[in-house]
């Protein structure tokens, strides 16, 4: 093969995707797998194909509970640059970013998770006394 065929694994949460290229650097807890002949390309594919029929055959708990899995990895990594930045637009930028995946994170969960944890009186104040 002329060039490579990448994919990233992360190990810990069993999760596998396809590289965007051979010179992309993989997320924080993925190692990068180059695949150089048709063999490894397919061994690889079949272990994606795997992955996403697992994946599809999930009910939504625990899909969520997979998925969700990844996210905190995803937004405790996002965290971490937020702390180790070191001008005010990267700094800004990143809170942004924290904020709008927290909010994309809270609309995944599902509906029975999203349930109220106070009383409807509790919500005015001067009504329960």
């Amino acid at each position: 093969m002329s060039k490579p065929v990448c994919f990233w694994r992360n190990k810990k949460r069993d999760h596998l995707m396809n590289a965007p290229g051979p010179d992309v650097v993989p997320p924080t807890g993925y190692e990068k797998i180059e695949c150089r002949h048709a063999h490894e390309v397919e061994k690889w594919s079949n272990a994606l194909r795997a992955q996403e029929t697992r994946i599809r055959q999930m009910d939504d708990q625990e899909r969520f509970e997979y998925e969700d899995a990844l996210r905190a990895d995803m937004l405790a990594e996002m965290r971490k640059n937020l702390a180790e930045s070191t001008d005010l637009v990267n700094r800004v930028f990143m809170a942004k970013a924290i904020e709008h995946f927290e909010q994309q994170r809270e609309k995944a969960r599902p509906i029975h998770i999203k349930r109220e944890t106070y009383q409807a009186c509790e919500a005015e104040e001067g009504v329960a006394s």
